[in-house]
């Protein structure tokens, strides 16, 4: 009897098989190497490429320099470009000092970071800065505390805040933990495919723009952005909320259909809300892992003081936010950095979120990072 027909040879056979692929996937260029699609442009996609990114950046950065993560949504990977964060820290701590991975993600909620933060030990960051903005408090339809980075990167044996949907999701979530190929199989996958199909040339986001018509050109597309730039400039000789609101009806209706429906959404944050307990879950594992945390309070558009109506925003929500962060922060020995009045509205390309490199916010947030590293969190 040969020896493959005996079931335990078979048995063997394929979990040598499996481990020699696991191997050969997770921890060579066939998963982390670079890809087109974490570069899309289609928004679709976006958030499955941000995933992507962060988890090559926490399991396959091989940079021998201590690391910083920042940690949030939209607002700090716009506003915080990696590499001009990396150069405003070098200049201050001197290369090779750090290394700055920006692990922020469209759409993150407070659920998601906790996920996220989970993976930090195996990367051991000598700082952790988590990034928000009082609407990350609320619970509504348009803010969702976890979606699409929690469901790829869910991992270890308890639910956290957010209970599973099931017991299928906690067995995938614990066999994640404990099989590589099994946690990246997504990544793995789209990578693969790339791979052997191959794809369009790859079109990652620039970290520099000359100036705002550059931004809203490469955003919108010479005719459009052309337009946008009109209705910005006109925004920019009558600061009224009126004009504002007609460059973003161009510019990005999306983002103002959103910021509106938050609004219309109601709610305040709660302190022992799911919002609160995910923030403080995060903080929590950090803190138990020993990497020292900054909370930064993410500016907020002055714009908004024009805002009579309450149209786009509520008033209150930003400094009961903040008390209940500075609360849930110093539980766990977190600094909180209020930046909420940092940057002027030109600073701004939306309600919410700060233009790339044009707005200069690396400058004070590299400051704030070069304090904490010298030792006083």
């Amino acid at each position: 009897m040969r020896a493959t027909s005996h079931p335990v040879a078979v048995w063997l056979l394929a979990l040598v098989f499996v481990g020699v692929a696991d191997v050969a996937i997770t921890h060579t260029r066939v998963l982390w190497g670079p890809t087109a699609f974490e570069h899309t442009r289609d928004l679709r996609h976006v958030v499955f490429a941000q995933t992507y990114q962060a988890a090559r950046a926490i399991y396959a950065d091989d940079d021998p320099r201590p690391s910083v993560v920042l940690l949030g949504n939209s607002r700090v990977w716009l506003g915080a470009r990696e590499r001009l964060v990396q150069e405003a820290l070098d200049r201050r701590l001197g290369a090779p000092a750090v290394r700055v991975h920006n692990l922020g993600i469209f759409g993150a909620g407070l659920g998601d970071q906790e996920m996220l933060v989970r993976h930090l030990p195996r990367m051991a960051p000598r700082l952790a800065v988590v990034t928000l903005a009082g609407t990350d408090l609320l619970v509504t339809g348009t803010t969702p505390l976890a979606g699409v980075p929690a469901q790829l990167m869910r991992t270890g044996w308890t639910d956290g805040p957010l209970a599973a949907p099931g017991t299928a999701a906690r067995l995938d979530r614990v066999t994640r933990m404990m099989w590589p190929l099994w946690r990246f199989r997504e990544f793995a996958r789209a990578a693969i495919d790339e791979r052997v199909v191959g794809s369009p040339a790859a079109e990652p986001f620039p970290d520099r723009f000359a100036d705002t018509r550059a931004l809203f050109r490469w955003v919108h597309g010479a005719e459009e952005g052309d337009a946008v730039e009109r209705l910005y400039e006109s925004w920019k000789t009558e600061r009224t909320l009126a004009r504002w609101t007609a460059y973003l009806e161009v510019g990005s209706a999306g983002h103002l259909s959103l910021v509106r429906e938050r609004v219309r959404s109601g709610g305040s944050p709660e302190q022992d809300g799911l919002a609160a307990r995910c923030l403080d879950a995060a903080l929590d594992r950090l803190a138990r892992a020993g990497i020292a945390t900054v909370v930064v309070l993410m500016p907020e558009n002055p714009v908004l003081a024009a805002d009579a109506g309450n149209e786009f925003h509520r008033p209150g929500v930003s400094d009961a936010a903040a008390a209940l962060v500075t609360t849930i922060a110093e539980r766990h020995a977190a600094r909180v950095v209020d930046a909420r009045g940092w940057m002027p509205v030109e600073a701004f390309v939306d309600y919410d979120h700060l233009f790339p490199d044009l707005s200069g916010f690396q400058e004070p947030l590299a400051d704030e990072i070069a304090y904490a590293i010298r030792g006083r969190v």
